[in-house]
């Protein structure tokens, strides 16, 4: 019986760890974030975009770095106004930017050679693709 219960918390353990998902410290997303706009990766999103949401979810508050450094690119219209309207989050659009690249779904991410990679996408895979490390 013990080994039994032994074994079903073991098992629930292990489940329970598979599930979690990769954790990285702040130190080594501040670094990818970093990295990324070192490597003038670009991220088109728009402020109401669910799936945006979700890969800023990824980044926690290292958003910031990519907001500010200019990797993320606000591509609704309604944010290329001198008087930016609060949704916008205080980041001018950049709406003829997003229609000159041809970005019809978001995220959007863009490398240095030219190449996309479209959808919510894991910090690893955002590593690989721009020759960045996640520590």
């Amino acid at each position: 019986m013990k080994r039994g219960i032994l074994i079903l918390f073991s098992l629930s353990l292990i489940f329970i760890i598979g599930c979690s998902g990769v954790k990285y410290s702040k130190e080594q997303i501040d670094g990818l974030a970093n990295c990324l706009a070192d490597k003038g990766v670009k991220e088109y999103g728009a402020f109401w975009c669910p799936n945006c949401a979700k890969q800023e979810k990824l980044f926690g508050s290292s958003i910031a770095i990519l907001k500010s450094r200019q990797v993320y690119v606000e591509c609704d219209p309604r944010c290329d106004t001198e008087d930016l309207p609060i949704a916008c989050r205080g980041i001018r659009g950049q709406s003829s930017l997003c229609l000159e690249k041809n970005v019809a779904k978001y995220p959007t991410w863009e490398f240095s050679d030219g190449s996309v990679i479209v959808g919510v996408t894991e910090l690893q895979s955002l590593a690989d693709k721009s020759g960045c490390t996640l520590g």
